[in-house]
C-alpha cells in the first residue's frame, strides 16, 4: 500500500494559518486590556470629580459657619456690657491667645494643645496625650440633607483675658487701629471749638473651623476678623 505525501507547500500554510491564530488572541487580549484600563479610568475620573464636589460642599458649609460665628460675636458685643472681654466655653469661645495650639490635630507631639473636635478628649487624635484639650462650639451646625456637619473655635488674639484698654492686656491691632472724624468742612486748629471724634477697630479674632461631609470629607478654614 503506498500513501501519499502532501504538497510540498502545504505544511507551510498550516504553519501560517497558525501563527494568524496567535496574533488574533495577542490582538483580543490587548484590546480587553485597553478596554479594562479605560473603564478603570472612567471610573477613576468620576471619584475624582465626586470628591472635588464633596470637598467644595465643606468648604461652602465652612463659610456658612464662620458667617455664623461673626454674627455671634457681633451679638455679644452689643448685648453683653464686657463684649468678649471673658472666655464662655460652650461657645468655643477664648479670650485669650492659645499658644502650640494644633488646630488640625497634625501634629504628634506632646506639647500641642489639641482641639477636641470630636468631643472624645482628644483621644481619637494620633500621637501621645497632648498637653491641653480645648473644646470648639458645643452644638454643631448641621445640614441635615446634605450630610454636613460645622464646629467653630474662636480665639481672641491676646496676651490674656480682661479688657483691652487699660494697657495690661496686650493685643495686636490693624495698623489703621484709629481714625478722626469732624463735622467741620474747613481746616481745623488748636483754637477750634469742634471737638474730634475717634472710632478704634477691636482686636484680632481667629476663627477656626472644621466641617465633615460625605465619604469623611473634612476641611478645615482659617479666618482673621476684627470689628
Amino acid at each position: 500500500m503506498t500513501m501519499k505525501r502532501p504538497p510540498p507547500g502545504r505544511p507551510a500554510r498550516r504553519a501560517a494559518r497558525g501563527a494568524s491564530l496567535v496574533f488574533a488572541m495577542i490582538t483580543v487580549v490587548a484590546l480587553s486590556l485597553a478596554a479594562v484600563a479605560l473603564v478603570r479610568s472612567v471610573d477613576t475620573g468620576l471619584n475624582i470629580l465626586g470628591n472635588l464636589g464633596f470637598k467644595q460642599d465643606t468648604l461652602l458649609a465652612a463659610d456658612r459657619a464662620t458667617q455664623t460665628a461673626i454674627r455671634w460675636m457681633q451679638q455679644q458685643m452689643k448685648n453683653d456690657t464686657t463684649g468678649l472681654d471673658a472666655s464662655l466655653a460652650d461657645a468655643g469661645y477664648f479670650a485669650a491667645s492659645i499658644a502650640d495650639l494644633d488646630p488640625a490635630s497634625t501634629r504628634t507631639d506632646a506639647d500641642r494643645v489639641a482641639v477636641d473636635w470630636k468631643f472624645d478628649n482628644c483621644s481619637s487624635q494620633p500621637g501621645p496625650t497632648p498637653k491641653a484639650c480645648v473644646k470648639p462650639l458645643k452644638t454643631a451646625i448641621t445640614d441635615e440633607t446634605a450630610g454636613l456637619s460645622s464646629r467653630y473655635l474662636i480665639v481672641r488674639l491676646c496676651s490674656a483675658a480682661g479688657s483691652s484698654t487699660d494697657g495690661k492686656v496686650r493685643c495686636p491691632r490693624p495698623p489703621n487701629a484709629s481714625s478722626t472724624v469732624s463735622g467741620e468742612r474747613n481746616q481745623l486748629t488748636s483754637s477750634s471749638s469742634t471737638r474730634l471724634g475717634s472710632s478704634t477697630v477691636t482686636e484680632y479674632y481667629r476663627i477656626i473651623v472644621r466641617t465633615e461631609g460625605v465619604r469623611d470629607t473634612v476641611s478645615f478654614t482659617e479666618t482673621l476678623v476684627h470689628f
